[in-house]
């Protein structure tokens, strides 16, 4: 979450202060104002009747509470005066704070302390204000008088705590009138239809009916148990519905991610929107080549915008820890950059072959309601990522474990339509193993088949979750970069290019270590000009024409000028 504005902070600790100085000063200033009739039973009364309504406040928005408490300050502050009322809503609400405070998940030691302050001396002073200013029933058997004040000092408590609030609130980045629409103006109709039960309170306190006085204390308490059983009610139902429609969106959309990157893109993108408090996605599953003893890693940075794909081993770090255990499991507060991990196994025919992780940079950061979404979505990937290693299986290649022609050709479709319609861009990687009829001619067809699946091996490592790569015929490979511009385009060719080179074949125990290397030829699409895939598959091509006729082992680039013309440029 983001710092506490320095503002807000600082005006936080400005009206506290104002607050408890007041208090002490009219103190100071009259001591002999304090009310007749304010024994020690009469004070717990009051105090434990609020400290219980504080207990039982509800959330009505994510980042505030509202407590039922205003009526009982109202009735303080005419049954026993201003500044007993006062200085008794002062110690009890500074005590719900400290209390608050000592068991937060998230401890922010300077926003806290400030807001203890803030809270007990500002309402305590506004409650003795407030009663001041309208001023004590002149006749407290006169139930019309004693109503009538009771209502005025709790319209004018309520008008002015509130006003402090939005300040503090707007200091703090949220806009004023969403202040008012969710939080000041509900919070205030609930709080003035109490307003006459506090008269009837004073009304009883006065006329020494104590038996009456106290039932209707504990009638007060309850109405806010029912407004506080009521809000976990409607709390828990709006999270249910939540959790439904967001189960029902992501079974849509895994219902028609056959292939693996645009179901890691939906997984990605429905896990973020249902865990908010998630930065980073992970999908860990055994991949379409069913690795025994490695898993896939399939991630996503909410904050980059960025896909990766790595592979780790079946035992490693907490991913083997669920695996092993077969049971969810969270990590709170770890030392390094992810604070917060929480990860839980997908079942497939009754094994575990993998698992969804969301990650945090807070402590702390995920709930049980979290964990229980993230086991739901955990089921519906399952079937999804089965679906998707059996559709990847047809369209792989058994030697290289890239995909075959005719998935690539789909694909390029795709992605021609996805940006026309959303104006991204992608590119096109054509891939030729130097030399390679004289390699299987020099060699043999075991080592050439032995070099494919080196070269295939350390591209897919070089390659991003969303890229595709297919081995488009013989010893020529073809990539696309989804999202990609022609420079980041020739960055990821490159890199590929000195693996590549610095990569060492060997040809069997006894046989030769080979050096191999590739000739890239890159096009964008739509900056190449190409209206169809053939022609950016074409253009792409005559890049990769161009590497192996200047010296091989070097990446081109192609696009087309302003003046129509097309130009193909050496990148190495």
């Amino acid at each position: 979450m983001p710092r506490l504005p320095r503002a807000r902070l600082a005006f936080t600790l400005l009206v506290g202060v104002i607050g408890w100085g007041a208090l002490v000063a009219w103190t100071l200033a009259a001591p002999s104002t304090a009310a007749p009739h304010l024994g020690p039973v009469t004070f717990g009364v009051f105090l434990l009747v609020i400290l219980a309504t504080r207990v039982m406040a509800f959330r009505i928005v994510p980042d505030s509470v509202l407590s039922l408490d205003t009526g009982f300050h109202v009735a303080a502050s005419a049954a026993l005066g201003p500044l007993a009322a006062g200085q008794l809503v002062a110690f009890a609400l500074t005590i719900d704070s400290l209390v608050r405070f000592v068991g937060a998940r998230h401890r922010r030691g300077g926003e806290r302390f400030a807001y203890v302050l803030y809270f007990g001396g500002l309402t305590g002073a506004l409650v003795a204000w407030s009663a001041w200013l309208v001023g004590p029933p002149t006749d407290l058997h006169t139930e019309l008088e004693v109503t009538w004040r009771v209502l005025a000092i709790g319209g004018v408590l309520l008008v002015v705590h509130n006003a402090f609030q939005g300040v503090r609130q707007a200091l703090g980045g949220r806009p004023l009138t969403a202040f008012l629409r969710t939080q000041a103006l509900p919070g205030m109709v609930a709080e003035l239809a109490l307003l006459p039960l506090a008269a009837v309170v004073v009304v009883l306190y006065h006329g020494e009916r104590m038996l009456g006085f106290a039932l209707l204390a504990g009638t007060y308490v309850l109405i806010n148990l029912v407004f506080n059983r009521l809000s976990r009610t409607s709390h828990a139902l709006r999270a249910r519905v939540r959790e439904l429609e967001i189960l029902d969106t992501t079974a849509r959309g895994l219902a028609s991610s056959l292939e693996l990157p645009e179901l890691v893109s939906t997984v990605a993108r429905e896990t973020l929107r249902a865990i908010p408090s998630a930065e980073t996605m992970a999908l860990v599953h055994r991949g379409a080549e069913r690795e025994v003893d490695r898993f896939v890693v399939d991630s996503y940075d909410r904050d980059r915008d960025e896909f990766q794909r790595m592979r780790i081993g079946r035992t490693d770090g907490a991913v083997g820890r669920v695996v092993a255990e077969q049971q969810p499991l969270a990590l709170d507060d770890q030392p390094d950059g992810v604070r917060s991990w929480l990860g839980v196994p997908i079942f497939l025919h009754g094994a575990c072959e993998g698992v969804l992780v969301v990650q945090s940079r807070q402590a702390g950061a995920f709930t049980a309601q979290d964990r229980r979404l993230l086991e739901s979505l955990a089921l519906q990937v399952a079937a999804a990522l089965e679906n998707a290693h059996l559709y990847e299986m047809a369209m792989v290649d058994g030697l290289t474990g890239l995909f075959v022609r005719r998935y690539f050709d789909a694909r390029i479709e795709e992605e021609i339509e996805r940006s026309r319609r959303y104006g991204t861009p992608f590119a096109v990687v054509m891939m030729d193993i130097d030399d390679f009829k004289r390699l299987n001619d020099t060699h043999g067809h075991l080592a050439g088949d032995r070099v494919l699946r080196d070269v295939a091996t350390i591209v897919k490592q070089q390659m991003r979750g969303v890229d595709t790569a297919a081995r488009y015929g013989g010893e020529e490979l073809a990539l696309i970069l989804p999202r990609t511009e022609l420079v980041s385009a020739l960055n990821q060719a490159e890199r590929v290019r000195v693996a590549l080179a610095d990569h060492r074949v060997a040809t069997g125990d006894d046989g030769p270590v080979l050096a191999v290397t590739a000739s890239f030829g890159i096009a964008a699409f739509p900056e190449s000009g190409a209206q169809t895939a053939e022609e950016l598959v074409r253009r792409a091509d005559r890049a990769l024409y161009r590497a192996k006729k200047s010296g091989k082992n070097r990446v081109e680039l192609y696009w087309s000028d302003d003046s129509g013309g097309h130009t193909a440029l050496t990148a190495n």
